[in-house]
Formats: C-alpha cells, structure tokens, sequence
C-alpha cells in the first residue's frame, strides 16, 4: 500500500528570512518527504512534483506527499534520474545504496539482479525492471529524446553487443542490434532518432565511435584522424552545435581523454598543441554567439570557430575545479569552480565569492529563472554552504540555514525548489 502522509506546512517565519516579499515553506521527513537528500525533481502534466531521494520516489501534489518504496513495486530505493515522455508518464532509475555497511542486504540484492534498476509510473503503479527488458538485455543508459524514452544495453548472454529500444507509450520498438558480439558494453549514445545514432565502445577493435544512419554502422578511430583507442577509450558527452558539427568530449577518471569534432565529412581531434588545455574533458556548451567553451581538468577553453582561448587558475579562474559552466537569457557565461563564480558578461569577466556575494566559494549549481533570476548553490561538506541570488545588480543570501543546495527546479506556477543533501526541499513563493 502506498503510504501517504499530509504534509505540515513548516513556514519559515519571513522575519527571519527575507527574500523579495515571498514565501519559504521547507519539507522534511515529518512532512511525508520519503528522504532529506533529494536528487532530481519534476513536474507532470496535473501539476503534481516528484522528487527523487535516496530512500524512494516521491510525489507532491500540493497538499500531501505520496512516497514508492520496493514495498509498492521499486526495484531499489536508491532513485537516480527521472524523466516524462509525451504521454506524460514518470520515468525512473535506481542503484545500489552507496553504504554497504548499513544496507548491505539491499545491495548484495541489486548486485544479484545485476546492478541497476528503472521503471516507470503510469498513472496508477509502479512497473519497474531490473537491468533487462527481456532475458536477453541489459540496459546501460536511459534517455528522453523529445518525449520519447530511449534504452541502450548490451546483450545479456555475451555480455557484448549492442541495441537500442524506445518506447511510444503502447509498446517496446526494438531497433536493429548494432555491432555484435565483438561490442563491450556501453555506458553512453547519442540519439536524434531512428537513423542518426552515434556510440562508443571499447571493443577488441581499433575504432571506439560509431554511427548508424538507419542501415549502415559506420567505425571511426585512429585511421581517422581521432586519438588513439589506448587515449580515448569511451566517449561521455556529445554537443551539437548550430552550424551541425558533433563535438565529443572523452572524460574518464583516472584516465586520459580528448576533444575531438565532426564536421560531416572529417575529423579533428584537438590536443594541447592546437590550443586546448587539458585532457579530460569535463564540460561542454555553446554560447549565444556560437563559441564553445570546454571545460577540462586544466583550464576552460572557448573556440570561437578559428582560434582558442585558455582560461585557468593563474588568470581568470579563481579555482582550478571546474564543477559547473552554463550561459544564461542574456548570453552571459557562468562558470561554477572550487574557488567562487565566475561571470563572463559578453568579454567583461568578473569573479563573485564569500566577499560579495556567495554563501560558500564552492559553486555547485547554477540556475536562471523565468525571471531572470540568477540562482547560486554553493558549499564545502554536506551541511555548510547555501544558497545566494542575482537579480542583475545586487545579490541577495536567503537567511536559509546551512545546506547543500544540490539543484534548483521552477515549477509551472513560478516557484523555485532548492533541492538538497540532507534538509529536504526548500520552496519559494513569488509575492503576487
């Protein structure tokens, strides 16, 4: 049976937090929130808000928190990623709990299952898997392509090969297994649909990126002017730009990595040489005006379609750790690092930290709202840290107690959720 709980709106007395002429309201466990490290949220077509947490799922619709455990059909309550298709229909994963010491039963359990689960609520229960779709897969990555669900696996007897599956709402859409049994699994791909798929492996091969048009599997790799396979293994984020060149970013920890870029016909792979500082690459984005900025464990580089820009710690960077870059409505770059915040406003570059503005120099997320509203997490351990908020002159630190503002989320009503590790969720209400 579901539990449900009615939530006891704890509002936090605007004497003490005064930010514009809003509300706050903070959930917590008491409130019928399943856990206070929550990790991902979204909104459904009724209005209603999930939370993702570390100990379940969780919906909210206004008045009462309503919460899925493994007791109402999870396959694991460690709940990850969520995601809604077109039919409006909330899509989940989960993994093993990170303390083996406290939940050992739960993950010898998931270890038995093969690792990872996922699922999806479809207006009335929990329908969730457990690493297969069939007794022949196993599934790797899960992503939202325009309202429909993508699933890439490998097969399961071999433990190699590769297939992609969407889902339409009604049924499964296999499409054709791609590679065979020479493919490792994959751990990333890149979709714009049936025909336009790209992926790496690390198969016994030399070529490790590959792409299927819808009838023909294409390898790249070394021969094609890419690193070496021993260098670049696998890939982990793919951007496409404006003018449609496929960029590729490489990030493995502990191991070397590259940026490399598709024009439609050929290839470039940039090293240190031609102007990119770093090998693993950590970021990716384009900006308003068409630059791409890298971000990599050295520095973040901007390619303005003929040159490089490097920017790091000795000049621009106030920290070497770079954990976030982002631009905003108006075309301004925020780059997130260990050290405080960095705004580059269309070439006037400017650092905010403790002494102007931030709650914590370590940035770690940023978000706009539809008002233009610049929101800032910053902390150093689970409990240190908070939240801080530009609204193009002056910054404004919420009088919020300590936190760890993991992410931010706008609902369609115009209020911000500071999602968090360890206090729940924070909600702000605009003044009307």
């Amino acid at each position: 049976m579901k539990a449900l709980k009615l939530i006891s709106f704890m509002l936090i007395c605007s004497s003490s937090l005064s930010f514009g002429q809003g509300k706050w309201i903070n959930f917590g466990k008491e409130d019928g929130l399943a856990s206070t490290w929550v990790r991902e949220c979204l909104e459904d077509q009724q209005g209603n808000i999930w939370f993702s947490t570390d100990k379940g799922l969780n919906k909210f619709d206004g008045v009462r928190f309503e919460t899925f455990t493994k007791d109402e059909g999870l396959p694991l309550n460690t709940v990850t990623k969520l995601f809604i298709d077109k039919n409006g229909i909330i899509w989940f994963t989960t993994e093993p709990p990170n303390s083996f010491a406290v939940l050992a039963g739960e993950l010898l359990e998931a270890l038995a299952k093969r690792g990872n689960g996922w699922g999806r609520y479809d207006g009335n229960k929990i329908v969730s898997f457990m690493n297969k779709i069939s007794s022949e897969y196993l599934w790797s990555q899960i992503t939202n392509v325009e309202g429909e669900i993508w699933i890439g696996g490998v097969v399961r007897k071999s433990k190699m090969g590769f297939f992609l599956i969407d889902y339409d709402g009604q049924s499964w859409n296999p499409i054709t297994q791609l590679g065979g049994v020479n493919f490792s699994p994959i751990s990333y791909f890149y979709v714009e649909g049936k025909d336009n798929i790209w992926f790496s492996s690390g198969d016994p091969k030399e070529d490790f990126i590959f792409h299927f048009d819808g009838s023909n599997l294409i390898s790249y790799g070394e021969k094609d002017g890419l690193f070496s396979k021993t260098i670049c293994k696998f890939i982990k984020m793919i951007l496409k730009d404006r003018n449609g060149n496929l960029w590729f970013g490489s990030s493995i920890e502990g191991k070397a990595g590259g940026l490399m870029k598709f024009d439609g016909t050929s290839w470039t792979a940039f090293k240190e040489d031609d102007g990119v500082l770093g090998k693993s690459i950590d970021h990716l984005m384009e900006d308003m005006d068409g630059n791409i900025w890298v971000a990599t464990n050295k520095a973040v580089n901007v390619f303005d379609g003929s040159t490089w820009k490097n920017y790091t710690d000795k000049d621009q960077l106030p920290g070497k750790y770079i954990s976030i870059i982002t631009t905003d409505s108006k075309g301004r770059v925020w780059i997130g690092t260990s050290g405080g915040l960095v705004l580059n406003d269309h070439g006037k570059w400017s650092t905010i930290d403790k002494n102007n503005g931030l709650t914590h120099n370590f940035v770690r997320s940023i978000v706009e709202d539809s008002k233009g509203n610049i929101w800032i997490g910053a902390a150093s351990t689970w409990q240190s840290g908070g939240v801080s908020v530009y609204d193009g002159n002056t910054w404004e630190k919420p009088d919020l107690p300590k936190l760890w503002a993991n992410d931010f989320f706008e609902d369609s009503k115009g209020n911000i959720w500071i999602l968090t590790f360890g206090r729940g969720v924070f909600k702000y209400e605009y003044p009307d």
